[in-house]
C-alpha cells in the first residue's frame, strides 16, 4: 500500500490564499480608494454652487426677519409710549443717522421726540442693529431711502407702500428679496419680483 507523502505544499497554500482573504477583507487597494476619492470630488463640485446658494439665501432671510422685527418694534413702542419712534440708517458708531449708503450698514431705534426722524442729542437710542458683512444690499424706494417714523398713532410718515428690496452678487432675480411696508406700518416679506420693484435700487 502506497503511502501519501506530506510535503508540506498543502498547508502552504492553504495559508496563501488566507492571507489574500485578509488582505482584501481589511481595506480598500489603492485603485479603490482613487476611484472613490474622484467620485467624491465629482460630487462635491456638483454639490458646491447649491451649497452656496443655500448660504447666501439663509443671510438674506435673516436680514429681512431683522428688519421686519425691528419694523415691528417701532410701531409697537410708538404706539406704548405715545411718541413718534423712528429707524434711521446709522453709523459705523451707531451715534447718528446717516443718508448716504444702504441700510446693510445697520440702523438704530430711537425715540424721536422732536418727530424729525433724525437722532438729536437728549432722543433715546432703543436698539442697534449692526451692519451685514459679505455683499448684501438693502435700498428703499424714496420715502424710506433713509429712515422710517412712526408716529404716535402707530401710522408711518408715508402715504404710499414703501419698499426695500435685498439683493446681493447674485443680483435681481429670483434670490432677491422685498420688504412692503404699508402706510400703517406692516411689513410683508415677499418675492422682489412680487414688490413691483425692477431693480435692486442700488444708486447709480
Amino acid at each position: 500500500m502506497r503511502r501519501q507523502v506530506n510535503n508540506g505544499a498543502e498547508p502552504v497554500r492553504q495559508k496563501y490564499h488566507q492571507s489574500r482573504l485578509l488582505h482584501r477583507a481589511s481595506g480598500f487597494t489603492l485603485m479603490e480608494l482613487m476611484v472613490a476619492l474622484a467620485i467624491l470630488s465629482f460630487l462635491s463640485v456638483l454639490a458646491a454652487p447649491s451649497y452656496d446658494r443655500v448660504i447666501k439665501n439663509s443671510r438674506m432671510a435673516s436680514a429681512t426677519s431683522d428688519l421686519m422685527s425691528s419694523l415691528a418694534t417701532a410701531k409697537s413702542e410708538s404706539i406704548g409710549r405715545n411718541n413718534a419712534i423712528s429707524l434711521c440708517k446709522r453709523n459705523s458708531d451707531a451715534s447718528a443717522c446717516v443718508t448716504s449708503g444702504g441700510w446693510q450698514q445697520g440702523w438704530i431705534i430711537f425715540i424721536d421726540d422732536n418727530n424729525n426722524g433724525v437722532l438729536n442729542s437728549g432722543e433715546e437710542v432703543l436698539y442697534s442693529q449692526e451692519a451685514y458683512s459679505g455683499d448684501l444690499t438693502i435700498y428703499g424706494t424714496s420715502a424710506v431711502a433713509d429712515r422710517v417714523t412712526y408716529r404716535a398713532s402707530g401710522l408711518t410718515h408715508f402715504t404710499t407702500m414703501q419698499t426695500f428690496v435685498f439683493c446681493d452678487d447674485r443680483g435681481y432675480g429670483d434670490d432677491a428679496r422685498g420688504v412692503m411696508v404699508s402706510v400703517i406700518g406692516r411689513g410683508a416679506s415677499l418675492k422682489v419680483a412680487e414688490t413691483g420693484e425692477t431693480t435692486c435700487l442700488v444708486p447709480a
